[in-house]
């Protein structure tokens, strides 16, 4: 009971002190909005509070700041009464004992009684607590105009005076618990982080704690007005699209971005609506799943963009249930076409381009075996020509590299380190390099996702170049071992090594060092292996001395057991 009156008198005590319009209140925390970052031209669409399903989040069950203090309040009201009513009683009884009334008892309990009316309706309706104590004043004084009227002398002084002390002692009360709750929550507004630079605030040297808290109520105001105009003007100049829309899905603010997608103004249509227009498949049919259900996916609009829907709930400060939800619609149109471009190149790289080079060698095959002679001059133009092919193979798989089509499977890594060992077998025999393996007991268990095409031409990209730069009759050795959720491959060579001063260029494009020199390469190897390793979440490091051998240590995430 006395909290549901609490929580009554904690509405009654704001309305009586906030009035105009409804507002629109955006809630940030100290990090402010929690949004997904979205890379290329992106539409944000900010969505309310729905169901979700069975998996709602509740909000904290704890009494806030502002329920406490009007729990205090109210025990500090039970305080009042328990003094006020006595006293009452005291001064009414004396009062009636004065006047010579046979039962003085019973006058006293009448000026409890009203008094203890009053006092409620304070508590129940603090808003009109001049109204009420000055109607109880009047009820007393026609109460004992009524019974002199039948010659009973009853004295309205001690119920006037305890209702017109309840009413002091209440307001007073009240207005420090305002003072309180003022000075707690304009200190938390003060002590956030600030997001962007304010304008200079007046210090108070006054002795007035009210003037004190009137000021800094302003110049908190003043800072919310501030903030909310930074929010506005930076939705409004964001290089996406942005929407916010109320509980309802009804839009409450487009910028210029969604205007222009969606060629309207789009204050109060629903969102829903507007998705289904652009032509999101989900939303063709009949029932529509709700927000939080929604699949994310990529689509094509009527105009033919590729748009890309994703999903973030928007939080409150003292809760975890969504209170909106951030939805983005990602342009990926020029990606799209740059992919195509980029798959139309690779054909040709890989086919168009290769085909001519292939019936060069063809024909100075066929030369060879007609003339039965070797001619210095035709194996040179072999040799280009080879080194031609060599860049082609070297540009499309980096490309595939660099590209996001990594089709990823759990997989024994295992399994890819003895295929790659085959594959470089015949190469490390024509030079007469032994080629040692180890791997212990977990490694050989544990499986990793990755794409298994990309990454076995990467272990054999790194084995390859170790026995390219090693000289004949070397040993190289592949260590495979898991060091918690990761997996290490340590390949260890005994060749010519790397200058310390080039290790920081080792896997950029086309570079060419000095330990490589009369070595055929194009410098693009090492920089597909660290594409690949950086797309499985890997790392790549490389440890290496001039003459004394090289060491690229490969680590790899596991898949969870």
């Amino acid at each position: 009971m006395l909290g549901q009156l609490a929580d009554n008198h904690s509405r009654s005590a704001i309305a009586g002190k906030v009035s105009g319009p409804p507002l629109v209140d955006v809630r940030y925390d100290s990090s402010g909005l929690r949004l997904r970052p979205v890379a290329h031209e992106t539409i944000h669409i900010a969505l309310p509070c729905f169901p979700m399903n069975n998996n709602r989040r509740r909000e904290s069950r704890e009494p806030s700041q502002v329920q406490r203090l009007f729990r205090q309040l109210v025990r500090e009201w039970l305080w009042i009464s328990l003094v006020l009513l006595p006293l009452t009683a005291l001064l009414s009884y004396r009062a009636q004992v004065n006047l010579h009334d046979a039962t003085p008892v019973t006058g006293a309990l009448l000026s409890v009684g009203l008094v203890a009316c009053v006092l409620g309706l304070l508590l129940w309706r603090p808003r009109w607590a001049l109204w009420l104590t000055l109607i109880g004043m009047a009820c007393v004084l026609l109460i004992s105009a009524g019974l002199a009227e039948m010659r009973h002398w009853w004295s309205p002084t001690p119920a006037v005076l305890g209702m017109l002390f309840g009413y002091l002692i209440w307001n007073w009360r009240r207005l420090s618990v305002v003072l309180t709750y003022f000075g707690w929550e304009l200190a938390r507004l003060d002590s956030e982080p600030k997001v962007f630079p304010e304008r200079r605030r007046t210090q108070f040297t006054g002795t007035d704690r009210l003037q004190g808290q009137i000021m800094a109520l302003e110049q908190a105001m003043s800072r919310t007005r501030d903030t909310r105009r930074f929010i506005a003007d930076g939705l409004e100049y964001l290089p996406v699209a942005t929407l916010i829309s109320d509980p309802r899905g009804q839009i409450l603010l487009g910028n210029r971005k969604a205007r222009q997608l969606f060629d309207h103004n789009l204050v109060g249509d629903d969102v829903l609506d507007q998705l289904a227009s652009l032509g999101y498949p989900e939303l063709s049919t009949e029932p529509r799943p709700s927000l939080s259900a929604m699949p994310l996916l990529e689509f094509r609009d009527h105009k033919e963009r590729s748009l890309r829907l994703e999903r973030a709930a928007l939080l409150p400060v003292d809760g975890d249930t969504p209170i909106g939800w951030l939805l983005s619609l990602t342009d990926l149109s020029a990606e799209r076409a740059a992919e195509e471009q980029r798959g139309v190149l690779l054909r040709f790289l890989s086919h168009d381009l290769r085909a001519p080079h292939s019936a060069i060698l063809a024909l100075l095959d066929v030369h060879r075996h007609q003339a039965q002679v070797d001619s210095p001059l035709f194996d040179q133009i072999e040799r280009q020509v080879r080194r031609a092919l060599d860049l082609t193979d070297g540009f499309v798989l980096l490309a595939r590299a660099e590209s996001e089509a990594y089709q990823f499977q759990p997989s024994l890594f295992a399994m890819l380190v003895l295929d790659v060992l085959d594959q470089a077998l015949p190469i490390a025999q024509q030079k007469r390099i032994e080629l040692l393996h180890d791997m212990d007991e977990q490694s050989q268990e544990r499986l990793i996702m990755a794409d298994q095409g990309l990454l076995t031409r990467a272990l054999f990209n790194l084995l390859e170049n170790a026995i390219k730069y090693s000289p004949a009759d070397t040993t190289i050795e592949l260590r495979v071992s898991c060091h918690g959720e990761w997996l290490c491959c340590e390949l260890t060579d005994q060749g010519k090594g790397i200058a310390e001063q080039e290790l920081p260029d080792l896997f950029s494009q086309y570079r060419r060092f000095s330990s490589a020199q009369g070595i055929d390469g194009v410098g693009l190897g090492l920089s597909m292996v660290k594409a690949v390793v950086d797309h499985h979440g890997g790392r790549i490091e490389c440890r290496s001395m001039v003459d004394q051998g090289t060491t690229f240590l490969l680590e790899l995430p596991l898949i969870p057991e």
